[in-house]
């Protein structure tokens, strides 16, 4: 379905819900669940390349055969590291490898006499050195044919048992391994793959990615490349995600100069987990998470960062202030000593209207993305007439979601009355149009108390 903004005097061409937010301040002026991830690897050893491979809490090694680790596992280049992170807060992680290395292979073969009998050739399913450290092995069972096992470093992945011919095997699927072949299966003592190398991602992989990112549904994107350039494109991809195609996302990239929007989080610091210092990007696999997975009641403000145990480079009281000055997210050590978040703010620094000051805290900017879901939600193309019966019944719709957030504390202000009503002179034809008040609660982060002595 069509979405995004709209002008009022242009209109749109496609059928859709079209909504805008504007600031009203005069000083200086049912929702969907949450918790979803987006996350390329761009340095995977191992899976298919350009696929999205969803990943839940629930089951969070459930592709284990595709991406080669278990997300627990300490993989060279640390991409499970940054699965492992997001889970903290995510309830899913959706995981896409940008780009696929060479093949590992081998291939065995017995001999008649001075004839080849049968030949066993094996393929990893998937590019990347990380097939390299396949190997399966064929034994003759005691009662009859042949059993075949499959191993992944330690593990052992398949088993087979009672096979008698190579085609036999080529026809279980293996998940891991490709099997060719002809011939009567024969004794194996031990074949490992070997000639796997790793792919390369490329700036147009990763616009590939960038692309693809509007097919699949998402709360944020962590976005974990510091390149100029690609967090230029990053971002140009979530704005056109908001603004054209309606969704209310956000994406997290690492020490960013190319962002002051509300829908771009600049992550400037990291932190320790035991004596592992991570990366400002890798840091920013938590940040999507607890941004995906918050509430628009909920605010990132002080929430500790599950498992740290000290700052990786720490700001000074000046620092700390220029960098909110910039729109920047980072980490803290709390009174009590924790690894927090200093403040639950976006990137926008640049204040006009239609957008004030409270654009940049990311619990308003979840009011407002949640609310539109919601209007999205109950107010698809051709369910209503475009007459006074029907804009009636939109009028206690809208009224009705108003109160649900009001009543659930992410709202204020409700005037039922006048907060959502079709504007009946501009509506005719196929086009609606609505006036909609909303004012978000935001988190009580700034106490001042003066205190009388006596």
């Amino acid at each position: 379905m069509a979405g995004g903004t709209f002008n009022k005097r242009a209109g749109k061409v496609r059928p859709g819900t079209y909504i805008n937010f504007e600031s009203t301040r005069q000083d200086t002026v049912n929702g969907g669940s949450r918790g979803i991830v987006a996350l390329p690897l761009t340095k995977a050893t191992y899976g298919p390349a350009k696929q999205w491979i969803t990943l839940t809490a629930a089951s969070p090694d459930g592709a284990f055969a595709q991406l080669g680790y278990s997300i627990y596992d300490e993989d060279e280049n640390r991409q499970m590291l940054l699965i492992r992170e997001a889970f903290k807060k995510a309830s899913q992680v959706l995981v896409y490898i940008v780009n696929e290395g060479q093949k590992a292979t081998v291939t065995k073969t017995s001999t008649e006499g001075e004839s080849v009998a049968a030949t066993i050739t094996a393929t990893a399913k998937y590019g990347g050195t990380r097939g390299n450290a396949l190997c399966f092995a064929v034994a003759e069972n005691p009662v009859g044919g042949f059993d075949v096992v499959v191993t992944l470093g330690t593990n052992t992945v398949a088993e087979y048992g009672g096979l008698e011919t190579v085609e036999d095997l080529a026809a279980q699927n293996c998940g891991y391994i490709a099997f060719t072949g002809n011939g009567n299966l024969f004794a194996v003592a031990g074949a490992t793959l070997t000639g796997g190398t790793d792919g390369e991602a490329s700036n147009s992989d990763i616009a590939a990615f960038l692309d693809s990112l509007e097919a699949v549904r998402f709360n944020t994107l962590c976005f974990p490349i510091t390149e100029a350039s690609l967090q230029a494109a990053a971002k140009t991809k979530i704005m056109y995600i908001r603004e054209n195609v309606g969704k209310g996302v956000q994406a997290v990239m690492p020490d960013t100069k190319s962002a002051d929007y509300e829908g771009v989080i600049n992550v400037t610091n990291s932190v320790a987990i035991g004596g592992d210092k991570l990366s400002h990007a890798e840091a920013c696999a938590w940040v999507a998470a607890a941004t995906a997975a918050a509430e628009n009641t909920e605010s990132n403000t002080y929430v500790a960062y599950d498992g740290a145990t000290e700052v990786v480079d720490p700001k000074s009281h000046e620092d700390a202030v220029a960098a909110i000055n910039n729109g920047e997210f980072f980490f803290s050590v709390s009174e009590a000593g924790d690894v927090v978040v200093e403040y639950d703010i976006n990137s926008l620094v640049t204040f006009k209207k239609p957008k004030d000051k409270t654009y940049r805290k990311n619990r308003v900017i979840r009011v407002f993305d949640t609310f539109a879901e919601s209007i999205q939600l109950n107010f698809p193309p051709n369910k209503f007439n475009n007459n006074s019966t029907g804009w009636d019944v939109m009028e206690g719709i809208g009224r009705t979601i108003l109160k649900q957030f009001e009543d659930a504390g992410a709202i204020t202000n409700v005037d039922a009355e006048n907060d959502f009503l079709v504007d009946r002179d501009l509506s005719q034809g196929d086009e609606t149009y609505f006036n909609v008040g909303l004012q978000a609660v935001d988190s009580t982060e700034k106490l001042y108390f003066t205190i009388a002595t006596r």
